[in-house]
């Protein structure tokens, strides 16, 4: 899809119902949304990132970017929590109808911007919020706005970015289920501190069920220090094809050292995500020993790649009630791309803002020092 026609579409929804192309209630197509009912909805969304903001030992501090504000919901929900919230949409019938229904036009603004560069400063903002917005942005539009507001963050500032990651209908597996061997192939015993490394394990199942692909089965990683915890969300790799019991695959698993240098344990363990890591019902994970040091390490890759790719970009689906297309974006890639701009994914947690048919994920960043 290209700009223009990203942009269109949008001007054409903010012109003919612009709440509902936001909230699309079907029982408020056609102006059925209040408008103060239709603000008063950003209010749960904006608390719960808060929460995550706040257990992440960060701060939206006083002034907010709120990129793909729409209708300005969500900017009118901000402005609880900060001093001065800006508003920015590619389509101007959008910031319009955000500037008609501002309720504090003495601390939230609007302005619309060309889908490629904010018109902002650098580190000209303390944290910067997206929550169902980028998910419609065609994928070289995501990356590029994650990388816009990457830029405009002061260091040390967050960014809270919601994005789905691929169409799912979740069938949980039970506990007996859940047993994998898990063999290390290929892991350095050495590797800078934040450095990004790719891993290779051999998993085999078993159990005596079969694995189905699609699920949200995944070789994931932790870091520990101490046998303690430091990094518990780290890389995934999703199981390419169904695995019977006794069958047995290699990935490769796409890992971020942890910042600071040390001696550290990697333990890699399967999840099925938003059900349990599988050591939690009593499958045995993996560890292994590996320093972190300074400066970067150079890494031989692996000699032979297995059969998996990470899903960069997800085919467009149209929403059911006949909206705009939806794009996921792999949580491997957002985190190695902000890894390699020098900030950190402090927190990736589970959510439904896609919708049921949609897996998703809000992404705490901390803005590095560095880009």
């Amino acid at each position: 899809m290209p700009v223009d026609r990203f942009k269109s579409t949008w001007e054409n929804l903010g012109r003919e119902d612009p709440l509902w192309a936001v909230l699309t209630d079907p029982e408020r197509r056609h102006g059925g949304w209040d408008v103060d009912e239709f603000l008063a909805t950003g209010a749960g969304p904006i608390a719960l990132v808060r929460k995550h903001v706040d257990a992440a030992g960060l701060s939206f501090g006083e002034r907010v970017i709120d990129l793909g504000c729409g209708a300005g919901r969500l900017a009118n929900a901000l402005a609880a929590h900060v001093h001065e919230v800006v508003g920015v949409d590619v389509a101007q019938s959008m910031v319009d109808e955000a500037n008609r229904i501002n309720r504090l036009p003495e601390r939230i603004s609007f302005v619309v911007y060309d889908g490629f560069r904010l018109p902002f400063d650098d580190e000209s903002f303390d944290s910067a919020v997206t929550l169902i917005s980028l998910q419609h942005s065609p994928p070289a539009l995501q990356v590029n706005a994650l990388l816009e507001l990457q830029r405009v963050v002061k260091p040390g500032g967050v960014l809270v970015v919601q994005l789905p990651c691929r169409p799912s209908k979740r069938e949980e597996l039970t506990a007996d289920g859940m047993r994998a061997g898990i063999e290390l192939v290929d892991v350095p015993a050495k590797i800078g501190a934040g450095q990004a490394v790719t891993v290779r394990a051999r998993v085999t199942n078993v159990s005596g069920h079969t694995w189905p692909s699609g699920q949200l089965i995944r070789l994931g990683n932790h870091w520990l220090k101490d046998d303690e915890p430091v990094s518990w969300d780290d890389g995934r790799t999703d199981l390419p094809f169904d695995l019977a019991p006794g069958a047995a695959v290699e990935l490769d698993l796409a890992v971020v050292a942890p910042e600071v240098a040390g001696e550290y344990q990697l333990e890699l363990d399967v999840v099925q995500e938003a059900v349990t890591w599988w050591a939690a019902v009593g499958s045995t994970p993996t560890r292994t020993e590996v320093v972190v040091v300074p400066e970067a390490v150079a890494v031989a890759a692996p000699a032979e790649q297995p059969e998996i790719v990470i899903a960069a970009r997800q085919a467009p689906h149209e929403r059911k009630d006949g909206g705009i297309e939806m794009f996921g974006v792999d949580t491997n890639l957002v985190r190695l791309l902000f890894a390699h701009c020098g900030s950190e994914v402090v927190t990736i947690v589970p959510d439904n803002m896609a919708g049921d048919d949609w897996e998703s994920f809000t992404y705490v960043i901390r803005r590095g020092e560095t880009v």
